[in-house]
């Protein structure tokens, strides 16, 4: 009678384990990268006694509580997670620098560049004439201000990045320290022969997490870790241990980071400074937007700024203005082409005195017109790219560039939104709890339960009889 009695309360253990599991995969239903489980049961190992022919087993046991889950799915799931975060992160910046460019009611610099020739052109029909003069010099500075609100603006976006670079870090940092406390926490329980069914799940969350800042690889060692490792940098996380990141600000590089724009630093490597050698995830798209597109775009501004004032001045200082004299800038001399759109300025002659505009190639000749006409005429010039483009054609070509970019890289995004999507659904195919599922489950081991414990009640009701023959 007492194995009898055990039978029943092995099932009644283990339907009570099925319905626990089963209570805890509804419970995550909603769970954020929970895989739901399942309570494998095995028959115990039954014990005949001596001579006897038959045997009749003992009931059933727990043999473990598993995981359904794929971990070659898991992988592509990280992948794909990497990839749609960097074009996410990209579309946004590149929708920033785009954004600028948009010419709001028509003010734009494409614009503001042909009125400004356009002014010049009114003056070589009216060089005496005071109001066209003035009109030169309020078109130039219309000019020059766009200059300055594109290149302050782009500088600004660039500054937003480094910002958002900061706050990655920081929480890098953090997934890496969840990270290295899981693996020992994982292995604790592994070596007690336990099954961290939820801790593992937490696991592949954080990985999935960590891949979305950076391209990594993982590997399990020996010891059941999950080893991080970072391309082209190293080791993120390895066993209990794992790299600290840090941003600092410092001077420009070779290649394309700006002054003052941030650096990123790992105690893992020698170097320390690992900032272009990070690649992938929202860290890489920042990275890619900040070194090469924005600088790209700065850099050709300020090479359009130089070239409009050098080209205007060597014509200008040629010219005599109103009061006979000659060799008068029209801009302010610069240096160079670095930071030449924001340096830009009217000359201190021309800025405070109209008169001291030239548009004539002879002294004394209040009609002559033509130095207004060559400064007009640079607007068909190929004064950029070495005499090939023109200033028109260099300016589109800056903000086509950006379009061209922004665009491809949201057909990009979009085509990984849906290759997300798949692999979400391919994932809740397996690991995701169905509610009709678990409930049907849910009633076959409540079932189980009520029979296992009517078992022990006919056991019961058995021994009492056998007891009550003694007693007679």
């Amino acid at each position: 009678m007492p194995n009898i009695m055990q039978t029943g309360k092995s099932g009644l253990m283990t339907s009570k384990a099925a319905i626990g599991t089963t209570g805890h995969n509804i419970s995550n239903a909603n769970t954020e990268g929970f895989s739901r489980q399942r309570v494998d049961q095995a028959t115990t190992t039954p014990h005949p006694r001596a001579g006897e022919k038959r045997v009749i087993g003992t009931g059933t046991k727990i043999d473990r509580v598993r995981r359904i889950n794929d971990e070659y799915l898991e992988k592509q799931i990280r992948s794909s997670h990497r990839l749609l975060n960097h074009f996410e992160e990209k579309d946004m910046m590149l929708k920033q620098v785009e954004d600028i460019f948009n010419e709001m009611n028509g003010d734009g610099l494409n614009r503001l560049m042909s009125r400004y020739f356009n002014e010049f052109r009114k003056l070589a029909n009216e060089p005496d004439n005071e109001a066209v003069r003035q009109s030169v010099r309020e078109a130039t500075q219309s000019m020059v201000n766009d200059f300055h609100r594109i290149r302050n603006e782009v500088v600004s976006t660039s500054r937003h990045i480094d910002s958002r670079l900061e706050g990655y870090i920081s929480e890098l940092n953090n997934y890496a320290d969840q990270m290295r406390t899981l693996n020992r926490r994982i292995r604790e329980v592994e070596l007690g022969n336990g099954s961290p069914n939820d801790l593992y799940d937490r696991r592949d969350e954080i990985l999935k997490k960590i891949s979305s800042y950076l391209d990594i690889t993982t590997h399990k060692d020996n010891h059941g870790n999950v080893n991080i490792d970072i391309q082209g940098v190293g080791p993120l996380v390895t066993g209990d241990a794992f790299e600290q990141f840090s941003t600092e600000r410092s001077p420009m590089d070779d290649q394309g980071k700006m002054d003052g724009s941030v650096d990123i630093r790992t105690s893992g490597s020698v170097r320390g400074i690992v900032t272009h050698n990070i690649k992938g995830g929202k860290l890489g798209a920042l990275l890619e937007v900040r070194d090469q597109a924005i600088t790209q775009v700065l850099n050709r501004m300020d090479e359009l700024a130089y070239n409009i004032a050098e080209s205007t001045n060597a014509i200008h200082e040629q010219g005599f203005t109103r009061d006979g004299v000659q060799g008068v800038k029209f801009f302010k001399q610069l240096d160079g082409k670095n930071r030449a759109a924001e340096l830009l300025e009217l000359s201190d002659e021309v800025k405070y005195n109209s008169n001291a505009i030239a548009t004539a190639a002879a002294p004394d000749a209040p009609g002559d017109n033509r130095i207004a006409l060559l400064v007009s005429g640079l607007q068909h010039h190929r004064i950029m790219n070495d005499g090939k483009v023109t200033a028109d054609d260099f300016y589109n070509s800056i903000v086509s560039d950006v379009g061209v970019s922004s665009s491809r890289n949201r057909e990009n995004l979009g085509q990984q939104k849906e290759i997300q999507t798949q692999l979400g659904k391919m994932r809740d195919s397996i690991s995701g709890v169905s509610l009709d599922e678990e409930t049907t489950n849910l009633m076959q081991y409540q079932h189980i339960y009520g029979a296992s414990a009517k078992v022990i009640q006919v056991a019961d009701e058995m021994l009492k009889t056998v007891l009550e023959l003694k007693r007679n």
